[in-house]
């Protein structure tokens, strides 16, 4: 992809996390799929580890497909599912529970 292509795709992903729902989640290869990019689900997690601390992107929402916080920062992850109301139990979402979208 080129510069401006990549800039543009990247931000199609991180309007697509943007859109996730308080008290819902989503995967990778879901977010993917929803902002056009079937099977890059890995690209969106790479995307997602770039975000500055400050970000307003709700990155804590999205996990791997079964439902495991996989990201560096796991607790903090799971603080904020927490108080967003979702169970997680030994880093684990029920994805039938809380997938977005549906």
């Amino acid at each position: 992809m080129g510069t401006d292509n990549e800039a543009d795709a990247r931000g199609r992903v991180l309007l697509t996390v943007s859109q996730i729902p308080s008290g819902r989640v989503s995967s990778f290869g879901r977010i993917a799929q929803a902002a056009g990019f079937p099977r890059r689900a890995r690209w969106v997690g790479r995307i997602l580890s770039q975000l500055p601390h400050s970000t307003d992107i709700p990155w804590h929402r999205v996990l791997s497909h079964n439902g495991v916080i996989t990201c560096p920062k796991k607790e903090l992850a799971q603080t904020r599912l927490q108080k967003e109301g979702i169970d997680v139990k030994q880093l684990r979402v029920n994805m039938r529970r809380y997938a977005w979208p549906d």
